[in-house]
């Protein structure tokens, strides 16, 4: 691949591209794959530092300890936890993400390191009047590229729990009039859809706090959004529970689907249909969601535990969702997710040794324990396996709350 600045040139053969640029500098990775940037479609880096904190448990058991668990960080917190997500993310070859943001400072953060993709500011709990004051607090930009062209800022009404109907239509509008992404948790637990179905379960409470103006619609998640006219262009968050017609609505109206296999086991949720939301015409991604709700940010560990659960997908297919169809998913596909001539220069380089099936190869070995070196927008971020640039103080910092979030959970037990 030859790089010029911040874009791919060409991709070919190396003794053809070294002879149309004998100048340029060579770097050689014998023994390693290399492939587009990976996407971790949908992820929170600002709960980074969470990881381990948090056990495994049934999706209700585990909101309120995560909940709680968040009590003692601030703002600085958030931001040092997010920059530790950002550079785990890179050390696994990830240089995209659509991550939940909660303001601009770790947008930026997460931007100055490397990171691109969609950066969805999160809404909820609030009347639909509120949302153009509660974005200028949250100092969400005006200008478009406000964090450069690697970075688009979204925006996200989080769920149909937290976000009651107006609400839903407010942040669908403000994206659709802003002309930004859209993103919303869609179905993830069997509470939530007890909860739209007649009003009952362990998320009324929340939905009763949060989510104002919520009467059950006695539908599915996706049917309700449907009829709000808030999943219009949004791209779906976990998907774990659909109904009879939800494929169909899904590949009518939203822009893409992304599934967390091993939050999904973490959580205790059931896999969704990535089979049958291919096969419809949806374009899914995968992500890791949060360390609260995983082990890692291993995207590779994504894909292999969702080849688990769909056998019958093609392993190009299942590499696809890591790289393009994800960028697909979450409306970054003319920029990154593959490489072409005129996208970003953004690569990962894993060291899986001789192959006859370099695609397989990645999936079986790809990841965190044998990314070699990692490209975003043209700058090397990881060389040898390791960082070229880190952030100690924020580690600190992310460090020291985590162990306030365990001090926590020692003391209410």
């Amino acid at each position: 691949m030859l790089v010029e600045g911040e874009r791919i040139v060409a991709v070919g053969r190396a003794d053809e591209l070294s002879a149309t640029a004998p100048d340029a500098d060579h770097r050689h990775f014998p023994g390693c794959v290399l492939t587009p940037g990976l996407v971790n479609a949908h992820t929170h880096l600002t709960l980074t530092a969470l990881a381990g904190v948090v056990s495994p448990a049934p999706f209700t058991e585990w909101l309120p300890r995560l909940v709680a668990a968040l009590k003692p960080w601030d703002v600085a917190d958030h931001e040092a936890s997010g920059v530790v997500g950002a550079e785990q993310c890179l050390l696994g070859g990830v240089t995209v993400v659509g991550d939940i943001a909660y303001g601009a400072a770790e947008v930026a953060s997460a931007s100055r390191a490397g990171l691109g993709g969609v950066f969805y500011w999160e809404l909820l709990g609030m009347r639909a009047g509120d949302v153009p004051e509660t974005l200028r607090e949250l100092r969400y930009p005006d200008a478009p590229d406000a964090y450069g062209m690697r970075v688009t800022c979204g925006l996200s009404p989080h769920s149909p729990y937290t976000s009651g109907p107006e609400l839903l239509r407010a942040v669908h509008d403000e994206a659709a009039a802003r002309g930004v992404p859209l993103a919303i948790h869609v179905a993830e637990s069997l509470a939530e859809v007890e909860l739209l179905r007649d009003g009952s379960g362990p998320l009324a409470g929340v939905a009763s706090r949060t989510a104002l103006g919520f009467e059950p619609p006695h539908a599915s998640t996706v049917r309700y959004l449907a009829e709000l006219g808030a999943l219009e262009g949004a791209t779906a968050v976990h998907v774990c529970h659909l109904a009879e017609g939800d494929l169909a609505l899904l590949a009518r109206q939203a822009r893409g689907a992304v599934t967390c296999p091993r939050s999904n086991r973490y959580l205790g949720n059931p896999p969704p249909p990535v089979g049958s939301l291919l096969t419809a015409g949806v374009a899914v991604g995968v992500g890791t969601d949060s360390s609260a709700s995983n082990s890692d940010l291993d995207l590779m560990a994504e894909v292999r535990q969702l080849r688990s659960a769909e056998p019958g997908l093609p392993p190009w297919r299942l590499f696809e969702l890591a790289t393009l169809c994800g960028a697909r998913a979450i409306g970054v596909a003319e920029r990154f997710g593959s490489l072409e001539p005129g996208k970003s220069a953004d690569l990962a380089l894993f060291g899986v040794g001789a192959t006859r099936d370099p695609v397989v190869a990645t999936i079986d070995h790809g990841g965190r324990a044998t990314a070699e070196a990692v490209m975003s927008g043209g700058v090397w971020r990881v060389l040898r396996g390791a960082l070229l640039e880190s952030d100690p103080a924020a580690a600190a910092r992310a460090a020291a709350a985590r162990e306030r979030s365990l001090l926590a959970r020692v003391g209410r037990s």
